[in-house]
């Protein structure tokens, strides 16, 4: 079996007013969907954007982003990475998630992420290193 790690960014699309209730729905169908093609990963949120790790087979990671790439709540979508990896970094998460919020602030703001700078601006190393730091905490 060949793993894949799939990392992207985008501008976030979700009006204010519907975004947690829009979160949610994110949230359900990508588990549901992940826990059924054996993908992995997490989501980070911001309210202005995105950003995700998605781990595992080549197709079954390709057919994901392909949801993605046409999601209407993506905007400015640009591909990070697809790289082939030894092991899964979110095993048994089907899609771990962290939003910046008042609990997570400071973590989010370690790697450069404020209201003034925005997680889809972020280079590929900073969200890893983001992505590790927050699954670590919530381990």
């Amino acid at each position: 079996m060949s793993l894949v790690r799939l990392v992207y960014a985008s501008r976030s699309r979700l009006v204010e007013a519907d975004r947690r209730a829009e979160l949610a729905r994110i949230l359900e169908t990508a588990r549901r969907l992940n826990a059924e093609r054996h993908v992995t990963g997490f989501l980070m949120a911001t309210p202005g954007g995105f950003a995700q790790i998605l781990e595992g087979e080549a197709g079954s990671i390709a057919e994901t982003y392909g949801r993605i790439m046409v999601d209407p709540r993506h905007g400015d979508l640009r591909l990070l990475a697809q790289d082939a990896i030894e092991q899964r970094q979110f095993t048994g998460w089907a899609m771990a998630f962290a939003e910046r919020n008042e609990t997570t602030a400071f973590i989010f703001g370690l790697y450069g992420i404020s209201p003034e700078t925005e997680i889809f601006e972020q280079p590929l190393d900073v969200l890893l290193d983001l992505a590790g730091e927050l699954a670590s905490a919530r381990a």
